[in-house]
């Protein structure tokens, strides 16, 4: 069962620009949090990442995180406002490919004829960030297979 680190973002925009950056960070006020900053020091390097978009309503961008969140940063430079606690990040794919929220409940194994919804499995608002969701392998599977560029293998090249 994968843990996969869950970060909200307002809008495409902003993702855009920490896809582009490398790396992601919080609030102010979530870094102001000392549960979430606490949190934050167990965020494990090489752990899998998503981004949920609240503009789009859906889940988009798997990322490998690279570093741990550094308390002694500020970010200034990329977005709007100052981000605090920023990590490096290797995005796997980019925000054009998304899985919308509404989609869940029919494709993820976890989801269908449960009593869960979607924000029971992926942990998304802002007291939860750094809390790893708990996805069985076969969601991680499908939501791979969706968010990752498709690519082909050409045997004739080996």
């Amino acid at each position: 069962m994968p843990d996969v680190y869950v970060f909200t973002s307002a809008n495409l925009t902003n993702l855009w620009a920490g896809v582009g950056a490398g790396y992601w960070a919080v609030s102010a006020k979530q870094a102001g949090n000392s549960s979430i900053r606490g949190k934050a020091k167990s965020l494990p390097t090489g752990a899998f990442g998503l981004f949920y978009c609240v503009e789009a309503k859906a889940l988009t961008t798997p990322f490998i995180v690279t570093s741990k969140p550094n308390d002694n940063v500020i970010i200034r430079h990329v977005w709007e406002h100052e981000w605090h606690l920023p990590f490096t990040i290797v995005p796997l794919s980019d925000p054009r490919l998304i899985l919308r929220i509404d989609e869940l409940g029919t494709l993820l194994p976890s989801l269908r004829g449960a009593s869960k919804t979607w924000n029971d499995l992926f942990h998304i608002s802002p007291i939860t960030v750094f809390a790893p969701s708990k996805l069985s392998e076969k969601d991680w599977e499908i939501i791979i297979g969706i968010l990752l560029p498709k690519t082909s293998f050409d045997s004739t090249k080996t």
